[in-house]
This record gives C-alpha cells, sequence and structure tokens, in this order.
C-alpha cells in the first residue's frame, strides 16, 4: 500500500484502489498492477504532466535532496536534463516515453523476474520515476554483497573465466578475489577505454596478488572497428564516442575471446546493448552468469533481459540494487 506521504505526491495517481485486484496474493504484486492499471490509456503528455507534477512537490517537501538528485541528474546527463526554470522537462519526458510505449515490456519483465526481491526493486523503481519519492530508493538500499557478486545468484568455481567489460581501476576485479579468493578462477578478462584508469589496474593487480589476467585496452561493442574517447581523465563515466580526441579499438567479445567464458560483468555507462549484442554467441554456446548494469537509461532494465532471454530462454533473471539510498542508480540485472 502506498503511505500517506506518497499518495500526496503521487497527485492524480493517489486516487488509484490498491485493494482492487483481490485475486492479487500480495502487496508487490498489487503495487505493480496499480501502477500499470494508472498508466492505462494515459498518452505521452499526460504521464509527463503526473511526472513533472510529482517532481514539483518533492522541491516543496525536500528542497535539498531534491536540488542534490535534479544536479546529479543535469550533471550525467544519462536520462536527460531537468531545468524546469527553463522550461527543459527532458527528464519527465523521457520517463513519460518509457511509461507509455514499453508498459507491456515492463509487465513482461515483472513475470519473468525469479524471485520477490527482484520484483520489489523494479516497482520500487517504475514508482520513483513517476513519483521521485526517495523512500521508495530507500526501501531497496540494500550492502549484504558486493555489487556484481550476490553469493545468493552467482556462484563461481576454480574453472571460472570472468571477463569485466568496463574495469575502471581494477576495483571489480579486487571484489571478484575478496568474494570468492585467489583459487577462484582460472582467468580474468578486464576490458577498459582509458589509458589513465588502465595504470590503477596495472598497480591493483599487483597490490592484490591477481594472478591469470589479461587487460584489454579495448571496448566492447557490436562490431569490430575504431571509436573515440573525449579525453584520457581518470574517472568511471568514459564514454565512446564517433568523435573525440583518442583513438580506442572496439571489438565484438565473440571475436576478441578465442576460450569458453563462465561470466561475463558489464558497466559501460549506457554502451552494455552493444556489448551484449557482440557476445551472444558465447551466451548461447557457454551460457556465462551475467550482471549488467542496466540503469544508464530508461530501456536497458527490459530490453537487456529480453536479448538474453530471446537467445537463451533457460536463463533466470534477478534484479539487485546497490546504489544510493536517495536516486536510483547501481541497479544490476543478473542473469543465470
Amino acid at each position: 500500500m502506498s503511505t500517506q506521504s506518497e499518495s500526496s505526491a503521487a497527485n492524480d495517481f493517489n486516487d488509484i484502489d490498491h485493494a482492487s485486484s483481490p485475486e492479487i496474493p500480495n502487496q508487490i504484486d498489487v503495487e505493480f498492477e496499480s501502477l500499470m492499471e494508472f498508466m492505462e490509456g494515459k498518452d505521452v503528455s499526460q504521464m509527463a504532466e503526473a511526472i513533472k507534477r510529482n517532481l514539483k512537490y518533492f522541491s516543496t517537501t525536500n528542497n535539498r535532496v531534491y536540488n542534490n538528485t535534479v544536479n546529479f541528474i543535469n550533471e550525467h546527463k544519462l536520462w536527460g536534463t531537468y531545468y524546469p526554470e527553463q522550461e527543459d522537462y527532458e527528464l519527465a519526458e523521457n520517463r513519460a516515453h518509457a511509461f507509455v510505449e514499453h508498459r507491456e515490456d515492463f509487465k513482461w519483465l515483472y513475470q519473468i523476474l525469479n524471485d520477490y526481491r527482484s520484483k520489489r526493486i523494479l516497482v520500487n523503481i517504475l514508482y520513483y520515476w513517476l513519483m521521485s519519492d526517495p523512500k521508495r530508493i530507500d526501501q531497496i538500499y540494500d550492502q549484504t554483497f558486493s555489487q556484481y557478486f550476490d553469493l545468493d545468484i552467482v556462484k563461481c568455481s576454480k574453472d571460472e573465466v570472468f571477463v569485466d567489460v568496463g574495469g575502471f581501476i581494477g576495483d571489480t576485479l579486487v571484489s571478484y578475489i575478496k568474494t570468492f579468493g585467489n583459487d577462484c578462477y582460472k582467468k580474468l578478462y578486464c576490458y577498459e577505454i582509458a589509458p589513465a584508469n588502465i595504470e590503477y589496474i596495472e598497480k591493483n593487480i599487483e597490490l592484490f596478488h591477481i594472478d591469470h589476467v589479461e587487460i584489454k585496452e579495448k571496448g566492447a561493442s557490436d562490431r569490430n572497428g575504431t571509436m573515440y574517447l573525449s579525453s584520457n581523465e581518470l574517472s568511471s563515466i568514459n564514454q565512446l564516442s564517433e568523435s573525440g580526441e583518442m583513438t580506442v579499438p572496439i571489438v565484438k567479445i565473440d571475436d576478441d575471446i578465442e576460450e569458453d567464458v563462465t561470466f561475463i560483468k558489464m558497466d559501460i555507462e549506457g554502451g552494455e546493448e552493444k556489448a551484449l549484442l557482440g557476445c551472444l554467441e558465447k551466451i548461447k554456446k557457454n551460457h556465462p552468469k551475467l550482471a549488467l548494469s542496466v540503469y544508464h537509461n530508461h530501456k536497458d532494465l527490459w530490453k537487456l533481459t529480453r536479448m538474453i532471454y530471446e537467445a537463451d530462454p533457460s536463463y533466470h533473471f534477478y534484479l539487485r540494487y546497490y546504489g544510493s539510498p536517495v536516486f536510483p542508480t547501481e541497479y544490476i540485472l543478473y542473469a543465470v
């Protein structure tokens, strides 16, 4: 059931009768169905207006958190910008398009998720997109396990071939070793595009005595070729583009790694879809465990899931949340 503050924030959403579906057995199902019913029949402009009203309400109830959130959104520009004083409502419009155009995709995703923890995470993220209520994110904030390595989902062995796409400074390699130990893999591959980051990967490999690592100074994509990087600054948010200061080779993982792989992690600032297209043959042949970032836009939640399912319908899907307790980032799709 929605809390009183959520109902106030939702404006016209608060007229929904959350008890209107007696055949649905639990609160999470009820909340999801209520949201789907609220979206039904609405066009993009109607959904955008509801989202804008809720953002305005957020600004009046918690101005400091609202300002920090909007500044974060506008700085990263992954989800659309939001400058209401300039009548720039791109964020709200992007969310509205996601709701209206992909309502059926979200319904499909909800049904295919393998546990209610995953369903709760999806429900709360979608409610946040509509209502901008930080309590929805605080409710799913969890630090039980290290990011990408939920031990209730992921098991590893001494024969593991782990592919880290988006290596940053080698922090995921270090986390892998801390989680599973130095004897729980056969080979580690690390893809990273920024030379400044690669220096730190090398230092971490030496510091933590990580053996059998192959650093790939390449970007993972859906083709083999060349793209560009705008700068060589130490950063976790480097993105490839069609122009820039530095040339970066891009590759399909299907072509770049000859051996079988058992585990693929991706966090590449919205490039996950193309990188996933470039390793579908590995997925079909090797059935590796997958841990994919799906928070860099409004489509990867359902789209990457559907891509994997269509390549191999035997996969089971989970969502886990590792981000801020205020604004939704760092949510991961597991496929095993």
